[in-house]
């Protein structure tokens, strides 16, 4: 942050090399004395003004207009509430979700129509499998995507399919139709097997490890496998934590930080994290200078939306393009909220409540967070506000802002 311009940010790379990002335009300067006149007010500089600050008394976001038909890219469903797993930070138990329904395929099925036949959408829609352990419930699996086929060869529409998966119950059946049809295959796991089997449990008790690791060694032969980490262990070594999954099978690998109420984390946590996160920003640099990327999704994202200079103005697409459906049919916006009343929005029969859609999203543009604290924010660009459901874990209002979740996603904005 710079003195008197808060959503400017100045930072050196490696080189040792000053730039400043600009948190009301997306653009990314190398610091000179020129800019430092304008910024210090000695000599005006039309040029300078007009990169880093653009129009800095207007409120874009503030101008946006939501599509006047909603619009659907991403249809999540919850095939099942049942899982084989005890994890400690679930927030399906913390949600209370204790009933063991399974989706039917007549439900799926009417689901899928009524947002095909009144959304907007483009000619390829995203279907993910979820649960609970969605693998609990194959068949239902089996049967959706042969329902999908059948709509697509009717309509101008491509499924595209996706699964998240705790990977314990993969086999070769499983396998085969997982591969066979191309669907997208993300991994729940931890890390270490002793950080991992400390909070993914089996029923019994058992650590979970040593079985998703077998299995992705099969899986991993015919595609590419997300491990999609849960971070409760700010000390962990990063780039061992990738190179460890990485010789194990996993192609890529995504993190989200723990928050729950039984997780209590410090500043000087998120500055360890800071810490151990420059160290793979430089594993990931030396790699790139080799020609060699190294997939962490959640920074690529960041260096994607700095290249083209793109705006977020929520934190997320549910809600906004994508929604998420419980066993019974409800439709939520999102997978995190299932079994709370006040965040259903409706379901395939009686329709979505759209003037209730309209108002959440309207309530939670990045500038309107945190009573106004994101506004003034320089990486309100790239960040688009905390996780809804950190936000209501955090502070019981997904308006506000989780102080955890805030600080965790801007270290990777500042690393990145």
């Amino acid at each position: 942050m710079i003195l008197n311009h808060p959503k400017l940010y100045l930072f050196k790379n490696n080189s040792g090399k000053s730039f400043i990002y600009s948190g009301y335009t997306g653009f990314i300067l190398e610091d000179s004395p020129r800019i430092q006149n304008h910024l210090e007010n000695i000599e005006f500089d039309e040029e300078v003004d007009r990169y880093l600050l653009g129009e800095s008394g207007e409120d874009p976001f503030l101008e946006s207009l939501l599509p006047t038909k909603p619009f659907v890219d991403t249809i999540l469903f919850f095939v099942t509430n049942q899982c084989n797993l005890a994890c400690s930070y679930c927030y399906e138990r913390a949600n209370n979700v204790h009933n063991l329904k399974k989706l039917d395929i007549k439900t799926f099925k009417t689901t899928v129509l009524y947002f095909i036949e009144n959304f907007e959408h483009q000619n390829v829609i995203n279907i993910g499998f979820f649960g609970g352990e969605p693998l609990l419930n194959f068949p239902l699996i089996k049967e959706s995507i042969k329902v999908l086929k059948e709509i697509s060869s009717t309509r101008n529409i491509i499924f595209h399919y996706c699964i998240t998966t705790n990977g314990t119950l993969l086999n070769d059946e499983i396998i085969d139709f997982l591969i066979s049809h191309n669907v997208n295959i993300g991994i729940s796991i931890d890390g270490t097997e002793t950080l991992h089997d400390l909070h993914r449990k089996f029923l019994d008790g058992r650590g979970s490890y040593r079985v998703i690791i077998e299995n992705v060694a099969k899986l991993a032969k015919y595609c590419n496998i997300t491990a999609q980490i849960t971070i409760t262990d700010y000390k962990i070594d990063l780039i061992e934590l990738y190179q460890e999954l990485e010789n194990n099978g996993f192609s890529a690998i995504k993190t989200e930080c723990v928050v729950s109420p039984k997780f209590k984390n410090s500043s000087d946590d998120l500055q360890c994290f800071s810490e151990n996160l420059q160290l793979f920003a430089d594993y990931f640099i030396s790699n790139l200078r080799k020609k060699r990327i190294i997939k962490y999704i959640d920074l690529l994202g960041v260096l994607k939306n700095l290249h083209f200079g793109s705006s977020r103005f929520l934190p997320c697409n549910t809600g906004f393009n994508k929604y998420s459906v419980a066993t019974d049919g409800s439709i939520y916006f999102c997978q995190r909220f299932m079994n709370l009343p006040e965040f259903k929005w409706g379901n395939a029969i009686k329709e979505l409540d759209l003037k209730k859609r309209e108002q959440f999203l309207k309530r939670h543009i990045v500038t309107m967070r945190g009573l106004g604290r994101c506004k003034d924010c320089w990486a309100q660009r790239v960040c688009g506000g905390t996780c809804y459901h950190a936000s209501y874990v955090e502070t019981g209002i997904t308006e506000r802002i989780s102080e955890l979740y805030c600080g965790f996603r801007k270290v990777i904005y500042e690393k990145a």
